[in-house]
């Protein structure tokens, strides 16, 4: 039951580069993989505006092929990821106190990523942070991806939860545009994976997990983009 005061009774979390520095992992294993073909290493932060594409423009941007090999180095690099330790540090800082608060004022938590389920669960049960989340989303979940607002709408439908009641936590253009064509309030955590989000749309921006409280147990006033360039400082 909510407690009172409580805003939003839904927030949901992008999960890399929102609560996870997948960056890190990332780079040893594409290292790992350049190494065996004579590639120079690539450095965390050369992987981390990446990471967003996909690992399929993943691998097509940091391992040369030919079309022939592609699937190959693809199925190389998930099973290389799905056999990789993830280091606790790789959360990023405030992540557990956060959704610790928010889990205890009674809100809903889900997550909302691309990410493929084995890989997506592998992730928050080895970083200590499954038992926070009441639903996962995750790529083949439903027909379509982020940016489409699928993946939203039907957590939304899960919780039988209104829109305004609802908040969806991101770093990248891609969670963004997932938020706004839902219709549901949108928090960017600026972790450094996506330099274009703030500059093109400006929507609401946190560098710190805590900074999100104020917005869903307060009411404070989210920015609403209606298009490129153009914002309204206010509640919707």
């Amino acid at each position: 039951m909510l407690v009172e005061n409580v805003i939003k009774d839904l927030v949901i979390y992008d999960l890399d580069g929102t609560l996870v520095d997948s960056a890190i992992t990332v780079t040893k294993v594409l290292n790992s993989m350049r190494k065996k073909r004579r590639l120079l290493n690539l450095t965390v932060s050369d992987v981390r505006t990446l990471t967003s594409l996909g690992g399929k423009e993943l691998i097509k941007r940091t391992i040369p092929s030919s079309n022939k090999e592609f699937d190959k180095l693809l199925s190389e690099f998930r099973s290389m990821y799905s056999n990789s330790k993830l280091e606790q540090e790789t959360v990023f800082d405030e992540v557990l106190e956060t959704l610790g608060t928010i889990k205890r004022k009674g809100c809903k938590l889900s997550i909302c990523t691309n990410k493929p389920r084995h890989l997506a669960i592998k992730t928050i049960q080895e970083l200590k942070l499954k038992s926070f989340f009441d639903a996962e989303m995750c790529g083949g979940d439903t027909q379509y991806l982020k940016p489409s607002p699928e993946p939203l709408i039907e957590l939304i439908k899960k919780f039988n939860t209104k829109l305004d009641s609802c908040c969806f936590i991101g770093d990248t253009i891609v969670d963004f545009k997932a938020a706004k064509k839902c219709g549901i309030d949108f928090i960017h955590y600026d972790s450094g994976y996506d330099k274009e989000l703030s500059l093109l749309y400006k929507p609401t921006r946190i560098t710190r997990h805590s900074e999100a409280l104020p917005y869903i147990f307060e009411g404070r006033c989210f920015t609403y983009v209606k298009s490129e360039g153009e914002i309204n400082e206010g509640c919707q």
